[in-house]
């Protein structure tokens, strides 16, 4: 069965009057060590099918775009969706020349982005991939289940370029096993760095915020990840930690010397290719970095709060 030319529209199953591919049985047909069938044809094929039917399920407004790279399900094209296409292509530039040997953008095809005009069709279609009252006040989220995708908030534009950028960055560094910190750190970092908007102002009354609050309630919630999905200053200090402190790493691990000097920038690779989640990137920061974890929060914080415990 050729995937180039597979018609999945009698395998789609409907949840809430969209539709959803069943990715596990796709993957069966798709044999990865078929020398017969392009393989990034072939899923890119499948995807494109997917995003049609999706398309007017949401709305006749829906099309779909597409470059070298991406393909974008949008209702207002010109307005919203080639921007957010050229951004797209933009940020998987910045991304793979900046963090070499550590972003990937490999997948079985096209990275497919859902761009839902209003918080109604937003709300419906990541409804379909998580539990009430899981996914917040968000205006964009990478889904990793099944073909993994981008879904946005499409309006305002600069608000879906911002999290366009930042989910491309979770996509990038899907294939690895990063701890949230470290990843929503990066995430954070080249949101801003792409898109120059929002910039990460860190003052003295930020700093004491944080001193007050992490050195009453510890580090845990920040390392293992709870911090993030709580609401309110919680979420807000945790996403704020972690740019500061992976911008600290960044900073530490720049060429010295006019550039001779790589050392640094090997070892910060090495760290973040080797992070795992089960120790929220402990032994990773002794071996590549020579420190702990509790030592590189204490930097900012100013007294040693300790490792992941």
């Amino acid at each position: 069965m050729s995937g180039k030319y597979l018609d999945i529209s009698d395998s789609l199953t409907w949840e809430d009057g969209l539709p959803r591919p069943p990715w596990d049985l796709i993957a069966t047909w798709i044999q990865p060590d078929d020398d017969s069938l392009d393989q990034h044809v072939a899923w890119t094929a499948i995807v494109r099918q997917w995003l049609a039917a999706l398309g007017p399920a949401l709305g006749n407004e829906y099309e779909i775009i597409e470059s070298e790279h991406f393909l974008i399900l949008s209702a207002e094209t010109s307005e919203i969706g080639h921007p957010l296409l050229g951004l797209a292509e933009r940020c998987k530039m910045v991304l793979e020349s900046t963090l070499p040997g550590v972003a990937n953008f490999q997948c079985g095809g096209k990275h497919p982005v859902v761009a839902l005009r209003n918080s109604d069709d937003y709300y419906r279609y990541i409804s379909l991939y998580y539990p009430e009252g899981k996914h917040g006040g968000s205006v964009g989220l990478h889904i990793r289940e099944g073909y993994p995708h981008v879904a946005l908030h499409a309006k305002p534009l600069w608000s879906s370029e911002n999290a366009l950028a930042h989910e491309l960055t979770h996509v990038s560094l899907h294939h690895l096993s990063m701890p949230l910190w470290l990843e929503e750190g990066l995430a954070q970092m080249f949101e801003h760095t792409v898109t120059g908007r929002s910039v990460l102002q860190v003052d003295a009354r930020m700093a004491e915020r944080h001193k007050r609050y992490w050195g009453i309630h510890g580090l845990d919630e920040f390392w293992y990840g709870t911090g993030f999905s709580r609401s309110g200053k919680v979420s807000e200090l945790s996403y704020q930690l972690a740019e500061i402190l992976v911008r600290l790493l960044v900073d530490e691990g720049r060429p010295r010397w006019f550039g001779w000097v790589r050392e640094p920038q090997r070892r910060f690779f090495a760290f973040l290719r080797q992070a795992r989640e089960q120790d929220c990137g402990e032994t990773a920061c002794q071996e590549q970095l020579g420190f702990g974890l509790g030592d590189l929060a204490s930097r900012f914080l100013g007294s040693d709060l300790g490792s992941p415990t």
